[in-house]
């Protein structure tokens, strides 16, 4: 029994030295690591500010959209179709398609 209870106590204390030396080297891997940061810092020299660059905006043509008769056949067709797959029947003459607008299109071209 005895000797049991040696056996035990040593390894209760190899237990507690073995985290205590996980955690001292944590602790060191984080100091190293602020002081990286640190000596970045030190390395880099301040450069002189920089003054931006104006530059003129591009000039933007406006099209005219008011005669783009393809565009509001393929527009009526697809909301024809659409009223069409609900059921609901709309006639050849039933919708009218009165304004288009352009949207932005990088929003378009991102999706």
């Amino acid at each position: 029994m005895i000797l049991l209870e040696i056996d035990m106590g040593k390894a209760g204390l190899n237990t507690v030295l073995g985290i205590g030396i996980v955690f001292m080297a944590l602790i060191l891997i984080s100091c190293i690591i602020s002081c990286l940061k640190l000596l970045n810092k030190m390395g880099t020299k301040p450069e002189a500010p920089v003054q931006p660059v104006i530059k003129e905006a591009p000039v933007v043509e406006e099209e005219d959209v008011t005669d783009d008769l393809e565009i509001v056949a393929v527009i009526t067709a697809a909301i024809t179709a659409y009223e069409e797959a609900n059921g609901r029947y709309i006639p050849a003459d039933g919708l009218v398609v009165r304004q288009i607008k352009r949207i932005n299109k990088q929003k378009w071209q991102n999706a």
